[in-house]
């Protein structure tokens, strides 16, 4: 499949030629703003102006893809970061740059997924090589949204086909911004708790690498984890048991007016939800596969019995009513 550049016409063979090719000199064939934002790109943009630009140019693609342009994708992550880039220079403590994400997330997360149900994983493979989170210091900033398709089709494909059929490229994408994103970076570490659906997938280890970054990665484990319940609670339940009864995992998190938390504690809050009908886990955002599916889960008996045991068996029930339920695992 070739990628055509929307403002010069260029022809490449991968998205990843097409983020990086230059055609500055090369205008658009149709305005992206007034006149007046014209004259100003001319005499050397400011960022609010390069912003304008990226984010009509996004609305444009956009558009035409709901109306039925498949190709429109290829460009809205290029415009969707130019538009992000800019905004993050507006010199606003970051109240343009998140109201231009949080604008148009959900739509780019959209058109990525469709693109992806039609065209299979190679056009997600395609996306995930031309952001590569490893390729410069800091992650692309369209990364929560990259995530966000990948997560729902990692999902989707868990449950139409197998984990097998999970691409490997896939869960090490969504590991990798794990690792990489760094505690301040919420978004991003939410987006990739579907990388607990590829646990038990034969050629990559998803419980290995959930324990090799526990502690430094509690609070993305443990959501990964209740995720990794519902893809395959008996996978899930041993890695849970590995990992409580580590007490090499031992840091803690402060709470106000309460005691600290210990990591192996917190990990229990993934079984929050297990024996209720009224909680999902809330990642990909957008996306209810429990809906699109019409999926029910069930815990199995022996499950809650060994969940149960070991939280007797750690003392964490010390804090419990005596006849606590999952719920009061929550933290």
């Amino acid at each position: 499949m070739t990628h055509e550049c929307d403002d010069c016409g260029a022809s490449f063979e991968t998205l990843t030629r097409l983020r990086l090719h230059d055609c500055e000199d090369v205008q658009p064939e149709t305005p992206v703003g007034s006149a007046d934002l014209e004259q100003s790109q001319s005499a050397g943009s400011s960022p609010a102006d390069e912003r304008n630009a990226s984010v009509a140019e996004l609305d444009t693609l956009l558009d035409r893809f709901s109306d039925g342009d498949r190709a429109a994708p290829h460009g809205t992550l290029a415009e969707f970061e130019s538009a992000l880039s800019a905004a993050l220079e507006e010199d606003d403590g970051g109240e343009t740059y998140r109201d231009v994400f949080w604008r148009y997330h959900e739509r780019v997360s959209d058109a990525l997924d469709e693109a992806a149900r039609a065209t299979g994983w190679s056009f997600l493979k395609e996306v995930m090589d031309a952001y590569d989170p490893t390729a410069d210091d800091e992650l692309p900033l369209v990364t929560p949204t990259i995530a966000n398709a990948v997560g729902r089709n990692l999902i989707r494909t868990r449950l139409t086909e197998s984990v097998e059929a999970i691409p490997v490229a896939a869960l090490e994408y969504l590991d990798t911004v794990a690792v990489t994103a760094g505690d301040t970076a919420d978004t991003t570490q939410e987006e990739v708790h579907a990388y607990g659906w590829g646990i038990g997938h034969p050629d990559h280890s998803v419980a290995d690498r959930l324990h090799a970054r526990v502690s430094e990665d509690i609070f993305s484990v443990t959501p990964t984890l209740e995720h990794a319940f519902y893809a395959d609670q008996y996978a899930a339940v041993d890695l849970l048991e590995t990992l409580v009864r580590d007490e090499s995992i031992d840091g803690t998190f402060s709470r106000p007016a309460r005691d600290d938390m210990p990591y192996r504690r917190y990990l229990l809050d993934c079984a929050y939800g297990l024996k209720t009908d009224d909680h999902w886990p809330g990642m990909p955002r957008y996306y209810d596969w429990y809906e699109e599916f019409d999926d029910t889960f069930e815990l199995d008996d022996t499950v809650e019995q060994r969940i149960r045991d070991l939280v007797e068996a750690a003392g964490f029930d010390a804090d419990l009513p005596n006849d606590w339920a999952f719920r009061d695992l929550g933290v």
